[in-house]
This record gives structure tokens, sequence and C-alpha cells, in this order.
């Protein structure tokens, strides 16, 4: 089942097309690897899905009600700017309106969560100090705290080491498997897409191509240079 259908997908900015005739699924349950050059207009697609940029051309349609969507970046300022506890910055998902306490439920709800991301031996730590994938795997937690239908990963493990990106990426099949939640990753690692998407994207000014990860020939992009490892 499709979770979000892009049918004739189009994004223009003055006379130049970032590409044209963009058509694709998020199926439930999946991994979708939204791949291509610099500069193609990835990070623009995922803003355009979010609500965030207008479409030139072509449409979305959500499959039901709009599911709930949380969006996790490569890079956060905050964590520098706002020196909290891990646990208090995963915690920031809840809308507590005028309280500044945890009810019961939540700090369950938050526990396992930093279970999940295996936080729970630094929650006491300042983000601020924490390592790159200790953050990353923070702002993966913050927002599966939520139990979003569709995650949006925009390069999250980009700048990782070897270790680490399969961390964040584990915590995140996990997730996946256990919720029967639906993964849209921009990323340029092809063995992250190896190791865990289902479906591809390949966006280009050209032709953008649509279909099973397992068909998608990583060795071609390697020798075209539109990914790396």
């Amino acid at each position: 089942m499709a979770v979000v259908t892009g049918t004739n997908i189009g994004i223009q900015f003055s006379d130049r097309w970032l590409y044209r005739a963009v058509n694709f699924e998020l199926k439930r349950g999946r991994i979708l690897a939204v791949i291509g050059d610099n500069g193609t207009g990835k990070t623009t697609l995922v803003r355009a899905l979010l609500g965030q940029q207008a479409l030139t051309t072509g449409t979305f349609t959500w499959g039901s009600l709009r599911p709930k969507l949380r969006y996790v970046p490569q890079e956060r300022p905050d964590g520098q700017m706002y020196p909290l506890r891990i646990s208090d910055y995963v915690g920031l998902s809840f809308d507590r309106g005028w309280r500044p306490w945890l009810t019961r439920a939540e700090r369950q709800k938050l526990s396992m969560t930093l279970d999940r991301a295996q936080l729970t031996a630094l929650a006491h730590q300042r983000i601020d100090l924490a390592s790159g994938g200790e953050r990353q795997r923070a702002y993966v937690a913050q927002a599966l705290l939520v139990e979003p239908e569709v995650l949006i990963l925009d390069e999250a493990t980009a700048n990782l080491d070897y270790a680490a990106k399969y961390a964040v990426m584990d915590v995140v099949n996990d997730y996946r498997i256990s919720n029967q939640a639906s993964v849209l990753m921009i990323t340029h690692d092809l063995e992250l897409i190896h190791r865990y998407a289902d479906d591809y994207l390949l966006l280009s000014p050209t032709k953008s191509v649509f279909g099973p990860a397992a068909a998608l020939d990583l060795e071609q992009l390697r020798a075209g240079g539109c990914a790396h490892v």
C-alpha cells in the first residue's frame, strides 16, 4: 500500500527545471532511498512533500488521511545553542503546553524511546558534549518519540564514521519493522542503500527513475560518481 504517491512531479526555479515527470511511491513499511547528484533537488523534493515548497507540476496523493511525519536533518545547531541533557532534548517532542513536567506515561514512553535508540546510558549527558553519532541518534529518538508513520532522513548519516552510521540506521530500521512505518532517506551512501533500502528514486534533470533497490546498478552509480561509499 502506498502511503504517498508522487505523480508527474516537476519543480522549476526561474527558467531552470530541477526535474520533470517524476513518479514514485513511498510504500507502507518500506524504505525509499532518494539519490542523485548534488544540486538535483533531493531536499527540495522533501520540502515539497512537507508542504514547504510549491510544486510546479504534478501532485502528491496520500493513501488515506495525511500521516504523521517527522523530519531528521543532517545537522542541527540547537544542541550547541541549548546544552540540554539528551533525555530532556528528546523529550522536547512532547507537547506539554503549560506543564514543565512529564506525566508518568510520558516518562515511560521517553524511557522506551531512549532504550530503542541505545541512549539509556547517555540520558543524563549533555547533548552538546555527545559525539556526532550520539547526537544523531538523539535527533532520531526525538522524531520517534511521537511514533510517526513516515520518517524522513535528510543525509542523516553523513559525516558519521562506519560504526556510527550503522548504529543510526539500525535504530531506524528496528522502528520501521516494529511499527510498519515508512522511511524516506536522502543519501549518497551506496552501502546503506544496499543494506537497508527497499526502493529507490534517482533524481535527474533529464530522466528520473523509480524502482526496487534490488534492481539498482550500484557499480554504475559508483562509476558515474552520483553517489559514494
